[in-house]
């Protein structure tokens, strides 16, 4: 036994020795670091425009970072609310700390990140560890392979800020559809460029295998944070996994400078992310809601403190805190826009919601008028039965709701308003508007020049709540899976 165990030791102590780290004594080495650089600007055809200073710290200084942008932000208080309207709505489990489970997640996976406020890059020097086999092939190569794919990763980062522009804002949880299916693009570039980088290049194919291979992260992530709410778990995962896949359509079509018009042209919905087709083949654009007949309750002690689109992949995570996958699925495929608006009273705390969805056809909008139904009576335990009057659904007393399905459209109406939600809701189909998404000018993906760095990228609006900190909350990347090269 002793005698088997002699060359495992040795290659062991080989890894110990690891003087071809990026990162050693908490100082990042300058020259593999340009090296890095270098290779990326090569392979993604994009030059950095000025310097990405770079910074080595613990993973403990990285949660701090991570706390003080979160703080800086919103109060405790705010992402208490927040906590308790999804609550609510039923997205997240009683008693959730939304603050915790984000900085629980977030600084255990943390590798490293790009901040676009300070515009440097930031590398976590304790959390780079790949695993035995990968430290005994790093020995041997006599390369960090894991540093080197997160520095890539996150100084693409830096690329897409000095060439397009990062458009960013508050917070993760709760954010506007389109802002997370930017973000999946952001994400789906730099995890193809990280590999590109380390690999020396990136067949399409290559793409695609990459795209497949992340598949298991879902029940990777699932399996290591099982206390952290899915709500949390399957946006952060959306981004890495969907957004891979929906990048390697470009890539596929025309490589890198495919890559580059989506930044310029993003997709308007996690459901273009979701279903690539509705992008690139068969495009189908959101339609645009806006929820009337919900400013006159500020006369009466109400706050707005949510007004956003939800989009189809909130729908698919609330529906499997509910249902199986496959039924989950099924209902939000048919997404078509939707608008929901939280309002908060401050005398007492209560909290309303009203919920306007549009569905690619009656069939799925009656899809989803059942199926939330089953949701409401899920979330009200005890309470007598509902009445339902063909595609209404109401139930009066301290926790009323309201739900109503008027042809492709479905309203729901849930808290005390007031007294009757049926005149309630009967208001907001009357003064509710929709609109279509002006759909992006045809183009020829590989052929968009870069935008001006100093704005947003164009036509789209930063949402009221969304995802990566325009104000400063770094854009963390975690090394969460890494598929064979």
């Amino acid at each position: 036994m002793t005698r088997r165990l002699a060359p495992l030791v040795v290659l062991l102590a080989l890894v110990s020795c690891a003087n071809y780290r990026l990162v050693r004594d908490g100082t990042i080495q300058t020259s593999d670091a340009e090296d890095v650089k270098a290779r990326l600007v090569a392979i993604r055809g994009l030059r950095f425009q000025q310097p990405v200073p770079l910074a080595a710290v613990t993973s403990a200084e990285a949660r701090t970072i991570l706390e003080e942008e979160l703080r800086r932000q919103y109060r405790s208080s705010d992402l208490a609310t927040f906590s308790r309207i999804y609550q609510a709505l039923g997205l997240l489990p009683p008693d959730t700390d939304l603050e915790r489970s984000f900085l629980d997640l977030y600084a255990g996976q943390l590798a490293g990140f790009y901040d676009p406020i300070d515009r440097r890059m930031v590398m976590v020097s304790d959390s780079l560890d790949g695993g035995l086999m990968t430290r005994l092939l790093e020995s041997i190569v006599r390369r960090d392979l894991t540093g080197e794919l997160v520095l890539a990763h996150e100084l693409t980062h830096a690329l897409q800020d000095q060439h397009y522009g990062l458009d960013v804002g508050r917070g993760d949880v709760g954010e506007d559809d389109a802002q997370l299916a930017r973000r999946a693009v952001y994400e789906g570039d730099a995890t193809l460029a990280g590999f590109a980088t380390l690999l020396g290049k990136l067949r399409p194919g290559k793409a695609v295998s990459i795209a497949s291979r992340l598949e298991r992260l879902p029940g990777q992530l699932a399996s290591a944070y099982p206390d952290i709410p899915a709500l949390i778990r399957d946006t952060v995962v959306f981004q890495y996994v969907a957004g891979v896949n929906f990048v390697s359509w470009a890539y596929q079509r025309a490589q890198w400078e495919g890559v580059n018009a989506l930044l310029v042209f993003p997709p308007r919905s996690t459901e273009q992310v979701l279903h690539p087709e509705k992008y690139f083949v068969r495009p189908e654009y959101p339609l645009s809601i806006r929820l009337g007949a919900v400013t006159p309750y500020l006369n009466e002690g109400w706050e707005i403190v949510e007004d956003t689109t939800a989009g189809e992949l909130i729908v698919q995570i609330l529906g499997q805190r509910f249902f199986d996958r496959e039924r989950a699925v099924a209902v939000a495929s048919g997404w078509d826009g939707d608008r929901l608006t939280a309002l908060v009273r401050g005398e007492d705390q209560a909290i309303a919601t009203a919920w306007l969805t549009a569905w690619d056809s009656q069939q799925d909008a009656t899809e989803f008028f059942t199926a939330y139904a089953e949701i409401l009576a899920a979330k009200h335990p005890g309470t007598p039965p509902a009445r339902r009057e063909q595609a209404v659904l109401s139930l009066a007393g301290p926790r009323p709701y309201y739900l109503e399905q008027r042809d492709t459209k479905v309203l729901a109406i849930e808290g005390p308003l007031e007294s009757d939600l049926a005149d309630a809701a009967d208001r907001m189909w009357r003064r509710s508007s929709y609109e279509a998404t002006v759909p992006w000018l045809p183009m020829e993906l590989g052929r968009v020049e870069a935008v001006p760095t100093s704005g947003a990228i164009p036509g789209s609006a930063v949402p009221a709540t969304d995802a990566s900190g325009g104000a400063g909350t770094p854009c963390p990347s975690a090394l969460l899976v890494a598929p064979d090269a």
